[in-house]
């Protein structure tokens, strides 16, 4: 019984195989029922004992690039926020640009004095109602974790900045945001719980995790193009493209002479772009 299959994760830790989870996913990609459903059909009878994660969405990426290239592309969305690496600052600028999206203007990469000592704050994010102090956290692998340590550190952080922007914003309430690509171990979502500042993640909070930010408002990276060469993907985000949604306002000729690219491969992108977000702006 497939059920009972155990797979393993990007941890290294084992876990039974549910079948759910997997359709789950690629219906949060996008795909059909239909669709969603012949992937399963293919790929159920290569997965067996020990098999790992990766190689299960591999498999199924593979199948639903096939059948539904846009829903292929969501599928491969977490794998696109790990080629924003290696550094972390390109993930810094990205979620400053989530940030804008849902209503913020946002400063990344500032030095403040706090009350006690001087802070690195990775963004700063102004809305009429609320300033938030954002902490990132980026890892390359699935299988690393933000940890207790992480969370008690950021926490001193907060508090020494929040006299600070209390002062110079005080009709606004005040927020410290831990931020991670991969997911927050038990101890740091405890503690932040108890020590009152919010947490965002892949899948968390279940109901506003990282992936549903993005998906919310197809706000995809760049890095999330198929088909493309690691560098090119490093000289968009050097231009200041980060979103895909940038390419969609671009025309292929505009794309061809920002980034210095043949007719032939501005092309791919430009539709790429606007067959994921589903816009339909002029290619010319």
């Amino acid at each position: 019984m497939k059920g009972r299959i155990k797979i393993i994760k990007s941890s290294g830790k084992e876990e039974d195989f549910n079948p759910d989870k997997l359709y789950n996913s690629l219906i949060r990609s996008g795909a059909s029922p239909e669709i969603a459903q012949t992937v399963m059909e293919e790929i159920l009878p290569n997965i067996s004992h020990y098999t790992k994660t990766r190689e299960i969405y591999r498999l199924a990426y593979r199948r639903l690039k096939r059948l539904n290239h846009a829903s292929g592309m969501r599928y491969s969305l977490k794998k696109a926020l790990f080629k924003l690496g290696p550094s972390g600052y390109p993930f810094e600028q990205y979620f400053a640009e989530l940030l804008k999206a849902y209503g913020y203007s946002t400063k990344v990469g500032q030095l403040i004095k706090g009350q006690c000592i001087q802070h690195e704050v990775d963004i700063v994010a102004v809305n009429k109602d609320t300033v938030l102090v954002v902490e990132c956290k980026y890892h390359n692998s699935a299988g690393r974790a933000t940890n207790s340590k992480d969370a008690l550190y950021v926490d001193s952080r907060f508090r020494d900045l929040e006299p600070v922007f209390r002062k110079k914003y005080p009709d606004r309430d005040y927020s410290g945001w831990l931020v991670t690509n991969t997911r927050f171990s038990t101890d740091a979502i405890q503690y932040a719980r108890c020590a009152g500042y919010r947490l965002t993640s892949w899948r968390y909070p279940e109901k506003g995790g990282l992936e549903k930010m993005i998906e919310a408002k197809r706000l995809y990276p760049v890095t999330i193009l198929s088909g493309i060469k690691a560098n090119l993907a490093s000289h968009l985000i050097r231009q200041g493209i980060i979103l895909l949604k940038d390419l969609t306002e671009m025309t292929v000729d505009e794309i061809m002479r920002v980034l210095d690219l043949p007719k032939k491969i501005a092309t791919t992108i430009k539709w790429q772009a606007d067959n994921l977000c589903l816009c339909n702006h002029n290619s010319k």
